[in-house]
């Protein structure tokens, strides 16, 4: 006799392809950004800070929509001055449960403009894009 199983949705974290190095601007520009019909997690991300010389200037801003059709709300600001000490040259952004949307954007405001090297994740359920 066969029985009936159910089980919960499954969420499958995967690498987001807006992973890479990004060219940065003296303006804000989005490096990541995300949305999902259904809850999911921004699963976090590592930006890469280790090419920083002394002079250099970032600022690294993640923003979320709490509504649908809603602007981006500020959720995290950090700057970063100068070269980074040894053992802590990435800047890691935890998992945040989303909706509406998450993004991350950078500016570089002093120093040559650097390339900064980016891994970003996301976890949807299985079955979504």
């Amino acid at each position: 006799m066969a029985h009936a199983i159910t089980s919960p949705p499954m969420l499958r974290i995967k690498r987001s392809t807006q992973s890479g190095s990004k060219g940065m601007t003296a303006a804000y520009a989005a490096v990541y950004e995300e949305s999902c019909s259904l809850a999911y997690y921004f699963a976090g991300a590592k930006i890469v800070l280790s090419g920083m010389q002394a002079g250099d200037d970032v600022d690294v801003r993640v923003r979320v929509k709490v509504t649908s059709g809603g602007s981006y709300i500020a959720y995290d600001h950090t700057n970063y001055t100068d070269a980074q000490p040894a053992g802590h040259q990435v800047c890691y952004i935890t998992p945040i449960p989303d909706v509406y949307g998450v993004e991350i954007a950078m500016r570089q405001t002093a120093g040559v403009l650097l390339n900064i090297d980016t891994e970003f994740f996301d976890a949807k359920r299985i079955g979504l894009a």
